[in-house]
């Protein structure tokens, strides 16, 4: 039988300028739900941060970051180092 993982998201400490998401993994064994692991990650409203939560998260989630990061990002990319 296959275990179907879910994970359930939610957004923390959401301001105009970053966001926390907590991400849940969890898998149903025998009617019952797991915790498998909690993940959490942050994003900076920044170009790479931008496209990052446009890759990385649900379009529900990442469309309700968006929407209160506005059209412009607040932070510029970070510098490479050692170059």
């Amino acid at each position: 039988m296959a275990t179907k993982i879910y994970n359930d998201y939610t957004l923390e400490q959401l301001t105009v300028d970053s966001v926390n998401v907590l991400i849940i993994s969890s898998a149903k064994v025998n009617g019952k739900m797991y915790e498998l692991e909690r993940t959490r990650m942050c994003y900076g409203n920044s170009p790479i941060g931008r496209e990052q939560i446009v890759n990385d998260l649900p379009e529900q989630y990442a469309n309700a970051v968006l929407a209160v990061w506005g059209e412009t990002p607040t932070l510029s990319d970070p510098e490479k180092g050692g170059e």
